[in-house]
C-alpha cells in the first residue's frame, strides 16, 4: 500500500511520514493489510470505471467506520475532507474531487462478509492478525474465555407484530403486481384489521384473551393473502412474457414469500398448541436467521443476535466460534485450547472461565494437560495448608482477571465500536460488522502499547 502513496503524492515521502506519526497512521501500522488482502481473491475489472478502493481500501473503510462510530454516509463525507483517512484507505483525492457513492461502504461490507461467513477464511484473518501482533503480546499462555451476544437492531418481536409485518409486506407486493398487470386489488378486510391492530397496540394492558383473538384474525387474513398470491404471480408472469419486461418487485421477493409461508405454519402451530416447543422459530421477517438466545440476565432474559464465543489472550479478543443459534459454550473448552495452540503456537497453561465450563469432562482434560483453572475444586482439599492457600490464590486471580478484563472488553466494544446494536441488514453484513468491530478494538489496543509496531515501513 505504501507504493500507492508514493505514486499519488508524486514521490514525496514527507506526507507518508506525517501520516505515520498521526494516530490513524499508528492504527494503520497495527493492521496487516497486505497479509489479509492476500487471503481474498481480487481481480481488477478490465472494463468500466476504475474502482475507488482495492481490497485494502475496502478493509480500511470498515475499520474507520468502527473507529469513528459513524454511519456509512457520514463516513464518506469525512473521507472526502480528511487526508489522513484517505491515506488510511490508500487513496488521495485531488482538489474538488469527491466520492459521491455512499453505498460503496455497504457493498464492501457485503463482499467481505461473504468471505468471512466461511469459517476457514475468518480463521486465516485472525491468524494473520496474531502473527502481526505477536511481538507485542507477552502472556500468551493464558486463555480467558466466555460467550456474549451481539444483538441485532430489531424491534422486540411478538407474534402479533410478526404476523402484521408479514401481512403489510404481502399487501404492498400485491398492490405492485395488480398495478403492473392492470387489475383491481382483491377484496379483503385489511382496513378493518388495520384499525383493530392499532387499537390493540395502543392498549396498555393486553390480555391473553384479546391477544388470542387478534392472532386468530391475523392468521386468517395472512392465510387469505397467501391463497390469493399464486394467481397474481401467474398473471404477472403472463404479462411479463407479453411485454418482455419484468415487474418491479424486489429481488428477494420469492425467498421472502417462502419465509412468510414458514412463519404462517409456525404461528398456526403455536396458536393451536401453545405449549409445544417449535424448533428454528423465526422471529423476524427481514432477518429469518435470527433466533432467541436465552441469557438469563435480570434486565434481558432473551436477546436476538449472534452468540459469539471469544477467547482473550493478553487483552486481544479472538472469535473462537459464532452462531445465530443458541449453543452451550461450556463444551467448547477443548476446541478453544486447540485453537489457542494453532494461533499462538504455544500450549495453553492457564484457562479462565465461569462455572459453566466446570463440567467433569473439562476438569479431567485440564488435569491431564496440567492446565490451571479458576474452577472450584471437587473432593477433599490438600492436607498441606500452604499448597491449599496457593491454589486458592491462583483460582481467585484467574477468576478476577476473567471477570474484569474479559467482561470489561465486551462492554468496551459494545459502547465504543458499534457492537451494541448491529444495524446490518443481511446475514453476511452482520458477520462482517461484528468481525471488523472486534478487529478494530484489538488493533487500537495494540497501537496504544508502548512497544513499536512490528510492521516494517519503507522509509
Amino acid at each position: 500500500m505504501e507504493s500507492q502513496f508514493f505514486n499519488t503524492l508524486d514521490g514525496r515521502p514527507l506526507d507518508w511520514v506525517i501520516f505515520l506519526d498521526h494516530k490513524l497512521g499508528k492504527l494503520y501500522q497495527a493492521i496487516p493489510f497486505d497479509e489479509i488482502a492476500s487471503i481474498l481473491p481480487y481481480k481488477k475489472p478490465k472494463t468500466g470505471p476504475v474502482p475507488w478502493f482495492d481490497v485494502k481500501g475496502g478493509i480500511g473503510l470498515q475499520i474507520l467506520k468502527h473507529h469513528y462510530r459513524t454511519s456509512d454516509e457520514n463516513l464518506i463525507d469525512l473521507l472526502n475532507q480528511n487526508k489522513m483517512m484517505q491515506y488510511f484507505c490508500g487513496i488521495n483525492l485531488k482538489a474538488g474531487q469527491k466520492i459521491k457513492d455512499i453505498g460503496i461502504v455497504s457493498r464492501w461490507r457485503a463482499r467481505l462478509g461473504g468471505y468471512l461467513a466461511m469459517s476457514d477464511v475468518m480463521t486465516k484473518f485472525q491468524l494473520a492478525n496474531v502473527e502481526h501482533w505477536k511481538s507485542d503480546l507477552e502472556n500468551t499462555e493464558t486463555n480467558l474465555s466466555d460467550a456474549t451476544c451481539y444483538e441485532s437492531y430489531i424491534r422486540y418481536p411478538t407474534d402479533v407484530k410478526l404476523l402484521w409485518e408479514c401481512i403489510t409486506y404481502l399487501r404492498s407486493q400485491m398492490k405492485k403486481i395488480c398495478k403492473y398487470v392492470g387489475i383491481k386489488m382483491p377484496r379483503s378486510k385489511f382496513k378493518d384489521q388495520e384499525r383493530k391492530y392499532l387499537n390493540y397496540q395502543k392498549r396498555r394492558k393486553k390480555t391473553y384473551k384479546l391477544t388470542r383473538a387478534t392472532i386468530r384474525r391475523l392468521l386468517y387474513l395472512l392465510h387469505k393473502f397467501l391463497g390469493l398470491l399464486p394467481g397474481l404471480i401467474g398473471a404477472m408472469k403472463r404479462k411479463e412474457a407479453e411485454a418482455l419486461h419484468s415487474c418491479r418487485v424486489k429481488s428477494n421477493f420469492f425467498s421472502r414469500i417462502s419465509t412468510i409461508k414458514k412463519i404462517y405454519e409456525q404461528q398456526q402451530l403455536h396458536f393451536n398448541y401453545p405449549k409445544l416447543k417449535i424448533k428454528n422459530r423465526i422471529v423476524s421477517l427481514h432477518k429469518p436467521y435470527l433466533r432467541p438466545i436465552v441469557r438469563g440476565k435480570e434486565t434481558k432474559r432473551v436477546e436476538f443476535g449472534m452468540k459469539v464465543h471469544e477467547m482473550q489472550v493478553d487483552g486481544i479478543n479472538i472469535i473462537e466460534h459464532w452462531n445465530f443459534e443458541a449453543y452451550h459454550e461450556g463444551v467448547r473448552m477443548k476446541k478453544t485450547t486447540f485453537k489457542h495452540r494453532y494461533l499462538f503456537k504455544k500450549k495453553c497453561t492457564v484457562f479462565g472461565g465461569d462455572q459453566i465450563y466446570a463440567n467433569n469432562k473439562n476438569r479431567k482434560y485440564c488435569a491431564r494437560e496440567n492446565i490451571s483453572t479458576c474452577f472450584q475444586p471437587k473432593g477433599r482439599p490438600p492436607v498441606d495448608k500452604t499448597v491449599r492457600k496457593q491454589q486458592s490464590q491462583l483460582r481467585s486471580l484467574i477468576g478476577k482477571e476473567r471477570a474484569t478484563r474479559l467482561e470489561g472488553s465486551f462492554g468496551n466494544k459494545k459502547n465504543h465500536y458499534l457492537l451494541d446494536k448491529i444495524k446490518a441488514k443481511t446475514f453476511n453484513t452482520e458477520i462482517a460488522w461484528i468481525f471488523f468491530g472486534n478487529m478494530t478494538a484489538n488493533a487500537i489496543n495494540i497501537a496504544k502499547r508502548n512497544k513499536p509496531p512490528s510492521q516494517k515501513v519503507a522509509a
